[in-house]
């Protein structure tokens, strides 16, 4: 089904423009609405079968599924299209990693203390992991549920249950259904029994074959018994990449042509992997799967190395990535950021509001031990070069931001240090702003080791390298 506009779906609502909800107007809402900024029970006046249906209208091919609780949740699948740049992908890959019931209690804690701990700044953002996934390998019930007990108490980001035991399921999902675990995984053999626990304690239910005629038959199965929490593994043949990759591409294929029984999200563990001997190897290998699985539609990965903190940085930075809105630049704001312990005698530089070339440039400064002040400009998020090429780095930019900023009171001495490239309006930027003009290394790594020859004004706090 064709995505609804604004418009149409301001048609299905009351247009009372009441002021109840978040927003002034229902037009308003309804922008909102087909953003995914709010929701249709975010209406106060829409109720019955009127919020049903706009519920069921804008149901995403791919049915979003939450794994935990309202204080700690994820949202997978939610998605509408095949490649990015024809909408935007919502809800990035969940990412979990691995604890298992034989694993000694040192490595539990090690696992369970990096998911809580872990994080690594890209542009501003912080990125983690999700959460854990708990699995039973021993088919012992009672280790089983003290490893559950232990996650729980120790970690408030969502779980997954790992067993195909209904009982030692249940086990498990008494100690942690106040988390609203995902349960994985049905098989043809149990479904009965495991829908009926999705059911009781409320959780959202992973299937799992590799046929898919027969994934397409316990949906049908499990929708016609109207649940639709339902998340789908088709398994990843880790020596068979082409064939398995093909059959996820199938997947969301169908999901988008509306095809209601492959209408959900996709997930992958990477658990196998460990029987394929792969030595020192593990950790790559698994990072490189994980990637392929990021640019082919899975949501939800549960992962089983992490030995190298690199592996799962280049994986976390991937997902940031391919879930970034094509449409949006990444931004930081416009203003003047202190670097180091700038005083009035620091430099002053100039750089654009890229998030990526503000970070860059940053982390170039600080690299190069000097204290300085960066004015980040609003080039409407658009890095030096092209912002310079289309005119939303100009002179008299400078000069209003450096207005609006105040940075005559931040400094005594009227220098101010330009990127190369942007050197050819040098003339103009002195005209502008009678400011002296100096003009940097077009590479900003070059920074330091440019303010150490060319700044005489002294306040650089020169440190050691």
């Amino acid at each position: 089904m064709a995505r609804l506009s604004a418009l149409q779906l301001y048609k299905l609502l009351p247009k009372t423009n009441c002021g109840k909800c978040p927003e002034k107007t229902c037009m308003a809402f309804a922008m909102k609405l087909m953003e995914r900024g709010v929701k249709p029970e975010d209406c106060a006046e829409l109720k019955g079968e009127k919020l049903k249906n706009l519920k069921e209208v804008i149901t995403p091919p791919v049915r979003d599924v939450v794994i935990g609780n309202p204080e700690h949740a994820i949202t997978v699948g939610g998605e509408e299209v095949i490649y990015r740049h024809d909408l935007r992908f919502f809800n990035p890959t969940g990412m979990l990693l691995d604890l298992s019931d034989t694993m000694s209690e040192e490595e539990i804690k090690l696992r369970i203390e990096f998911v809580k701990k872990y994080q690594y700044e890209r542009i501003g953002k912080f990125l983690k992991l999700d959460g854990v996934s708990v699995r039973c390998a021993s088919n012992d019930k009672e280790k089983f549920s003290n490893i559950v007990k232990f996650a729980v108490e120790n970690i408030d980001k969502p779980i997954i249950l790992c067993t195909t035991n209904p009982e030692i399921m249940k086990a498990g999902l008494e100690i942690a259904k106040e988390r609203r675990p995902l349960i994985y995984t049905a098989i043809p053999e149990n479904l009965k029994e495991m829908f009926e626990l999705a059911k009781k304690y409320n959780c959202p239910l992973a299937i799992h074959s590799e046929n898919l005629d027969e994934i397409g038959s316990m949906t049908k199965t499990l929708m016609n018994a109207r649940w639709t929490d339902i998340v789908i593994d088709p398994g990843f043949d880790f020596e068979n990449l082409s064939s398995t990759l093909n059959k996820f591409e199938i997947l969301r294929i169908a999901a988008i042509k509306n095809i209601k029984e492959f209408s959900f999200p996709i997930m992958v563990s990477t658990v196998g992997m460990k029987n394929l001997n792969l030595g020192e190897l593990a950790a790559v290998s698994e990072a490189l799967s994980v990637s392929l699985c990021l640019d082919r539609f899975v949501s939800l990965l549960v992962l089983s190395h992490f030995s190298e903190i690199y592996n799962v940085m280049e994986t976390l930075t991937l997902r940031m990535n391919i879930y970034a809105d094509p449409k949006v630049n990444p931004t930081t704001e416009p203003k003047v950021y202190p670097i180091g312990t700038p005083d009035e005698n620091s430099p002053l530089l100039i750089t654009s509001n890229f998030a990526l070339t503000y970070f860059g440039v940053a982390g170039d400064i600080e690299s190069g031990k000097v204290s300085c002040y960066l004015l980040v400009i609003d080039t409407e998020g658009l890095a030096v070069l092209v912002s310079l090429a289309g005119g939303k780095l100009n002179a008299s930019k400078i000069k209003e931001a450096m207005d609006a900023n105040q940075v005559e009171k931040l400094v005594k001495h009227r220098k101010l240090v330009i990127p190369g490239y942007v050197g050819r309006i040098k003339g103009a930027i002195e005209d502008e702003t009678k400011w002296e003009v100096l003009v940097g290394p077009q590479d900003s790594g070059g920074i330091g080791d440019f303010l150490r020859k060319n700044w005489t004004g002294g306040g650089l706090d020169v440190k050691t390298k």
